[in-house]
């Protein structure tokens, strides 16, 4: 047995480097965005069935600060059943720089919204592409400000996407796990390494999404199509990727409906831990298997208990760091004092949602 109590402190030493290497990230974001330059950008948003949430959205496009023949917006209606193509056709109308496009097939389990996207980007004029998503609501100056973090080396730029505050007893959980999934796309991108991303606010060149092939390159993934995207961007693309932390980019989100809505949503979001490129996957095995052992190892043996006492205080020392540095650069001060409790509940969400993710045990829309 006493090479379980190796086994926890190999992992344990792997996940507290890890967190040494957030709190170091972190110290190295660039937060500032290059001199003035307007490049033509298009604006790509797929919606299906979403009549009841599409306010926000179209209320924040119309409101962008940035000259009007500089960008584009190109809306997709991916085949819904509601009155979604009707308002976004409307609302199109307004505008000349605006346009919608439908896909009248519905989309089957692989192809969920990856063909949306990619008719939209097909028919893009500009060479910097924003996504977003139809619950989603830009700041004025998303484009103005996240469009100068692109240099001549950067071909894909990342950014942060919060997540409405509400009254439900869940927000508290909710708003922690979007500060978790940040801190997992920003902190390895910074170091050069990009393991995640959210299609809610992310940007990329035109010409290297068609130079690895695309939307229409995912199609064997039921989900994840940012994180798909952001590896193949990572792996086949000569160029950096940059994470935008800047305030004036955070596009925010409006949370599930429904406690059954939350569920599926998490589900899905965990379904591409194994479908991950190799390396990415590893690590998040790795980290399953470190919080594992984080709440078993005395089930073993009584007398470890003072090596596994001391491990979980560094563990929880570190993480309330980068937690805390964390919770400052992405604006998040209602979550500080929900911290301590966050750290010794999330494992366990992880864990459940993580194995749930794994079998692809969710629904789409």
């Amino acid at each position: 047995m006493q090479w379980i109590l190796w086994l926890f402190l190999a992992f344990s030493a792997f996940y507290l480097g890890v967190l040494i290497l957030v709190i170091f990230a972190f110290t190295r974001l660039r937060k500032d965005p290059l001199p003035l330059e307007r490049p033509f950008i298009s604006v790509v948003v797929a919606a299906k069935n979403e009549q009841e949430r599409l306010n926000p959205l179209l209320q924040s496009l119309n409101a962008l600060n940035y000259p009007e023949d500089k960008f584009e917006i190109i809306l997709v209606d991916d085949a819904s059943t509601d009155a979604t193509f009707d308002i976004l056709q409307t609302e199109a109308e307004k505008h000349t720089n605006w346009k919608v496009l439908r896909r009248t097939e519905a989309s089957d389990r692989y192809h969920a919204k990856k063909m949306a996207l990619a008719l939209a980007i097909d028919s893009a004029q500009g060479e910097l592409i924003f996504t977003t998503d139809a619950d989603c609501a830009p700041p004025p100056n998303w484009l103005e400000v996240m469009g100068r973090f692109f240099d001549a080396q950067t071909q894909m730029v990342l950014g942060y996407s919060p997540i409405e505050k509400t009254s439900q007893y869940w927000d508290a959980l909710l708003q922690f796990d979007n500060l978790f999934s940040v801190i997992v796309s920003a902190a390895p991108t910074i170091l050069g390494f990009p393991i995640s991303s959210v299609g809610r606010n992310m940007a990329f060149r035109k010409s290297a999404y068609n130079e690895i092939g695309g939307y229409a390159s995912l199609t064997k993934f039921r989900s994840g199509d940012d994180i798909h995207l952001t590896e193949r961007m990572r792996d086949g693309v000569k160029g950096k990727i940059t994470f935008c932390a800047h305030p004036e980019t955070f596009v925010r989100t409006q949370p599930p409906a429904t406690r059954r809505e939350i569920y599926q949503q998490q589900i899905r979001k965990n379904s591409k831990i194994l479908d991950k490129s190799l390396k990415s996957a590893t690590f998040s095995v790795a980290l399953l298997l470190t919080y594992l052992l984080f709440f078993t190892l005395p089930l073993f043996n009584p007398a470890w208990l003072v090596p596994w006492l001391t491990v979980l205080a560094v563990k929880f020392l570190l993480e309330f760091w980068a937690l805390a540095n964390a919770v400052r650069i992405f604006k998040m001060p209602q979550l500080f004092k929900w911290l301590p409790l966050m750290q010794l509940i999330y494992p366990f969400y992880v864990m459940y949602f993580g194995l749930l993710g794994s079998l692809h045990l969710y629904k789409w829309k």
